[in-house]
């Protein structure tokens, strides 16, 4: 007899893969009365926005998790769940210009940001429209989120923690499950904006962030350096100097070549070159209707890629 249509039948053996990104789950079993082993994915459907629209009508139980400034972070629990189950939600309110930008879909491009331009256009615009890093200290102060501080090198009595400390928070985006680990090392000193920034100064700071942020999230979760991604993007999300580190296993957004730097990479670079970061041509992606998009076009930055000399050091 055939079970194949009758979940209640299926005996599971083993979970084979759960792909974090594409919401979607492998499993290993069989069903009774056959020796024959079966595999069943299951991969969750793309949010039908008619319904979603619906689910912001209804009585829809939210439970906080996280408030900080503008910032608040919640798991939603609809009244009925025969389409969605418990999904979480985050809602920036008030929100602003930016923050509608930063979440809305269109043509992205990808820049080639060399010192100078860096200095005369990219720079001028971060310093006049920067998001508010009102959240940022407010956890520095302890004010917000103290609850949710995963490891805080005051807790050591680390010396010159001022310099070199920092706090290791939960990303927004992290579930909270293991499997979809995403913190981030907030660093504590307030003059570093990104990753231009970082000289040989910076080194003893990096080097901190790297073995006491990796130490800790072994201690807490089990999962050890060699299966973390330690990163920094460029161009920021918020300029005050963080490391994102996330599960190796899990695949979040903003991982991708043209944003993320490994921080094994930068300290190397900056090892090799005090100044690396200030000379350096930076590529990443910007949205079209960025203001500093118009900027770029307008001097034709986007459609001058360096071109390399072929014979040059051959």
């Amino acid at each position: 007899m055939d079970h194949s249509q009758n979940l209640d039948k299926f005996n599971l053996k083993q979970i084979l893969m759960n792909d974090t990104q594409r919401k979607i789950i492998a499993v290993e079993g069989n069903f009774n009365g056959s020796q024959e082993p079966a595999v069943i994915v299951m991969e969750k459907y793309a949010f039908d926005e008619a319904f979603v629209l619906n689910i912001c009508n209804v009585n829809t139980k939210l439970t906080k998790n996280i408030e900080n400034d503008v910032y608040k972070s919640f798991s939603c629990v609809p009244p009925y769940n025969d389409k969605i189950s418990s999904n979480k939600i985050d809602i920036i309110y008030p929100a602003t210009a930016k923050h509608i930008l930063k979440f809305t879909s269109q043509p992205i491009y990808l820049v080639q940001e060399t010192e100078e331009i860096y200095q005369t256009i990219t720079l001028p615009h971060i310093l006049e429209n920067s998001f508010s890093l009102q959240w940022v200290y407010n956890c520095l102060e302890y004010k917000s989120e103290k609850e949710s501080i995963k490891y805080d090198t005051a807790s050591e009595n680390a010396k010159d923690d001022e310099n070199i400390g920092f706090l290791l928070l939960p990303d927004l985006k992290w579930s909270g499950k293991i499997d979809e680990l995403y913190l981030l090392a907030v660093v504590k000193k307030r003059n570093i904006k990104s990753l231009r920034d970082l000289t040989a100064n910076h080194l003893p700071l990096l080097k901190n962030i790297l073995n006491k942020g990796s130490a800790a999230i072994y201690k807490l979760f089990g999962i050890h350096l060699s299966q973390l991604r330690i990163f920094v993007h460029y161009q920021p999300s918020f300029y005050h100097f963080h490391v994102h580190f996330t599960y190796l296993m899990h695949s979040p957004p903003g991982i991708n070549v043209e944003k993320a730097h490994l921080l094994t990479t930068i300290i190397n670079n900056i090892e090799m070159q005090s100044n690396y970061y200030q000379k350096a041509s930076l590529s990443y992606v910007i949205k079209e209707s960025d203001p500093l998009f118009s900027i770029f076009e307008e001097k034709d930055i986007l459609h001058k890629a360096k071109v390399f000399d072929e014979k040059k050091n051959v």
